[in-house]
């Protein structure tokens, strides 16, 4: 059976399949997903659990192994694969369709594989869980669905937000509901519950932090290396997830592209940059770094992410320097000072 993340909840509520795969593009609900199916497992005594990371060489003989040993703590237990790539190989395959077939007794599997193509939607193992158990998907949420969501988020959270404060919200993230739900956390730590205007909320966002991810964003696109550098390195000694920070660099880089797009469609680069609510500096950036430098940027993006989930040797944060470092142009209005 295929679902969306939305209905997961009330097949939850009806019964336990022997077997999950959670996939899709939305970090944040697939997270929430797998944490909503381990709180269903654990309320029906399911105490034991076991996870796997399903990299290249990974044996999947000891997900076979773990399927047919007895419990030594509990009667029910929750297995974790969590497949690199979003695809199980050959052998992994192999696997799935012997246990959708055979299910063990007093066993759910979880399988978490992030973004999969069409392709692996089509194959025998995919089918297999389908036919078995629930294939449950993280649709996108398309920017005109994400003020709705922030707003829906936001009044769960015990806000009354009015459309000023929500439409500024979802302008800020720009589409990452990871960095827009740790903006909501932020706000239910630093304000009472109730009525919420923009101006609110952009004093309490703006304070919440000596640095953020858009100052970050604009000082990169702006084209002040040493400002770049120093708020990276100030978001990193604040702890910081650098997921969040890749990935509002990336929707601001997204959103540049957008801007060129229009222009180079006819639009005049003031309308541009107005359309997609951008700042004075978006239309120097444009002509910086052009259509190559934004591809490059993005690519180089994609480096990153990789890096951040273990499918690249490189330190992640030391790539990220270098995206932003790039992304800056290597201008410096106050250049630091260099070592002999």
């Amino acid at each position: 059976m295929r679902i969306g993340v939305a209905d997961l909840a009330k097949q939850l509520e009806r019964q336990l399949a022997p077997m999950y795969l959670l996939y899709g593009e939305e970090p944040l609900l697939l997270q929430e997903s797998a944490d909503e199916l381990r709180a269903a497992c654990r309320t029906r005594g399911y105490a034991e659990r076991r996870i796997f990371d399903a990299d290249a060489g990974f044996d999947w003989n000891l997900v076979l192994a773990e399927c047919s040993s007895l419990s030594l703590f509990a009667e029910h237990k929750l297995i974790e694969i969590r497949l690199a790539g979003g695809k199980p190989g050959s052998e992994g395959a192999t696997v799935l369709r012997a246990i959708a077939a055979r299910p063990p007794p007093d066993t759910v599997l979880l399988l978490l594989a992030g973004k999969i193509d069409w392709s692996a939607e089509k194959s025998a193992w995919f089918k297999a869980i389908d036919e078995t158990g629930v294939a449950v998907k993280a649709w996108p949420v398309r920017r005109n669905e994400l003020p709705g969501w922030i707003g829906k988020r936001l009044r769960e959270a015990g806000f009354r937000p009015d459309a000023g404060a929500v439409a500024l919200l979802a302008e800020r993230v720009e589409g990452n509901l990871l960095a827009a739900q740790q903006e909501i956390e932020k706000l239910r730590l630093l304000a009472e519950p109730g009525a919420l205007d923009a101006r609110t909320l952009a004093a309490l966002v703006t304070d919440s932090a000596r640095y953020s991810s858009f100052d970050l964003c604009d000082r990169a696109l702006e084209g002040d290396r040493a400002a770049t550098i120093r708020t990276l390195q100030g978001l990193r000694a604040e702890g910081e997830e650098i997921q969040m920070v890749l990935g509002a660099f990336a929707a601001e880089i997204r959103r540049l592209m957008r801007v060129a797009q229009r222009h180079a469609s006819g639009e005049s680069m003031d309308q541009a940059v107005r359309a997609e609510r951008g700042r004075p500096h978006y239309a120097v950036a444009v002509r910086r770094l052009g259509s190559r430098g934004m591809h490059e940027l993005l690519r180089r993006a994609a480096l990153v992410d990789r890096c951040i989930k273990g499918l690249e040797p490189q330190d992640a944060w030391t790539e990220m320097l270098g995206l932003v470092i790039q992304a800056s142009g290597g201008i410096e209005r106050n250049p630091a000072p260099r070592a002999h």
